[in-house]
C-alpha cells in the first residue's frame, strides 16, 4: 500500500490513460466522483492497486460512462492528495481539464 509518489508531479499538467472507477453520480450514467486506475477493474475486485497508482477526480458537471471498461485518455493538474473512500485510497489528485476516448497515440 505505497503512497509513495513523485513530487516534481505536484502542480503539473499531465495526459494519462486510465480506467474510472466511480464513487458518486449524478444519474445513472453521469459520473461526478471517480477513481482513475490502471488496469480494468482496478478496486472493484481485491487488491486495489496501491494508493500512487490511483488519482482522485471530481467534476461538477459530471462525466458519461456508458462501461466500466471503457479506458479514457485524462488531462489535467495532478496535487499529491492523501483521498480514502469507502472504495479505496489514491496518493494524488487531479483537476480534470478534459477526458476523452482512448485511442492508440
Amino acid at each position: 500500500m505505497s503512497t509513495t509518489v513523485v513530487s516534481e508531479y505536484d502542480g503539473k499538467s499531465i495526459r494519462i490513460p486510465g480506467f474510472i472507477v466511480p464513487l458518486e453520480s449524478a444519474n445513472e450514467r453521469m459520473v461526478t466522483e471517480f477513481f482513475i486506475v490502471p488496469y480494468f477493474g482496478a478496486c472493484l475486485h481485491m487488491p486495489p492497486p496501491p494508493p500512487n497508482q490511483i488519482i482522485h477526480v471530481v467534476v461538477n458537471e459530471g462525466i458519461e460512462l456508458e462501461n466500466l471498461y471503457d479506458p479514457f485518455w485524462f488531462e489535467g493538474r495532478l496535487a499529491l492528495k492523501i483521498i480514502e473512500t469507502e472504495t479505496g485510497l489514491s496518493a494524488y489528485s487531479m483537476t480534470l481539464h478534459q477526458v476523452i476516448p482512448y485511442q492508440e497515440p
